[in-house]
């Protein structure tokens, strides 16, 4: 109980050397591919490109309020580099075999957001890629997704910046427990195993 508790306070602090990351290097803006550091995560870019909708990706089991929907990805070319984007949450339709409508934003774009890693959701099997567009996955494997583009992906995935003009509703978040919930775990491991050394000295 107490290795558990120890485990649950260097999470803690895990977390909190993640968020002053992520605080630090999002208040860092990029303005091109090539002037990026060898370790591009967390920061901001700006970009100047095309989206190219023909290559869509939905990203599977996205809840909002309640309410199932996908995550809207699309691969944009700027720098002679291709990033894959994600848009934001759109809903689903009722049926499963229906695919949603997807937004399409033609010609040049400026776009902002956070280069951040690619999602990795627990799989209890690996399914292979479809074979129509858009694709639809329960994880981004940028490199399975780029070799099925045929286009040389970053391995990461910008996440637009919620006041951009083509951003769709904003559900993603850099970290999804707070080290103020590893803390309070800790305490309660730690609380069991003097409870456990009482009763044991009793």
């Amino acid at each position: 109980l107490v290795k558990l508790g120890l485990w649950q306070m260097s999470r803690a602090q895990e977390k909190e050397t993640l968020s002053s990351a992520l605080k630090y290097r999002s208040e860092q803006m990029y303005y091109s591919l090539a002037s990026l550091p060898s370790d591009p995560r967390w920061y901001s870019l700006t970009l100047r490109g095309e989206f190219e909708h023909s290559k869509a990706v939905l990203l599977d089991n996205q809840l909002y309020r309640g309410r199932p929907g996908y995550h809207v990805l699309y691969p944009f070319v700027a720098d002679n580099g291709w990033v894959l984007v994600n848009l934001g949450w759109i809903a689903a339709p009722d049926y499963r075999e229906q695919i949603p409508v997807l937004p399409e934003h033609h010609g040049e774009l400026r776009i902002s957001g956070v280069i951040a890693p690619p999602s990795s959701l627990l799989e209890l099997s690996s399914v292979p890629l479809g074979s129509d567009w858009p694709l639809r996955v329960q994880n981004l494997h940028i490199d399975k997704l780029s070799e099925k583009m045929a286009l040389p992906l970053r391995p990461w995935v910008l996440q637009i910046d919620p006041d951009n003009p083509v951003a769709q509703q904003q559900t993603w978040t850099p970290v999804v427990v707070g080290p103020q919930k590893h803390y309070a775990y800790a305490v309660q491991w730690f609380l069991m195993a003097l409870a456990i050394t009482g009763l044991a000295g009793w």
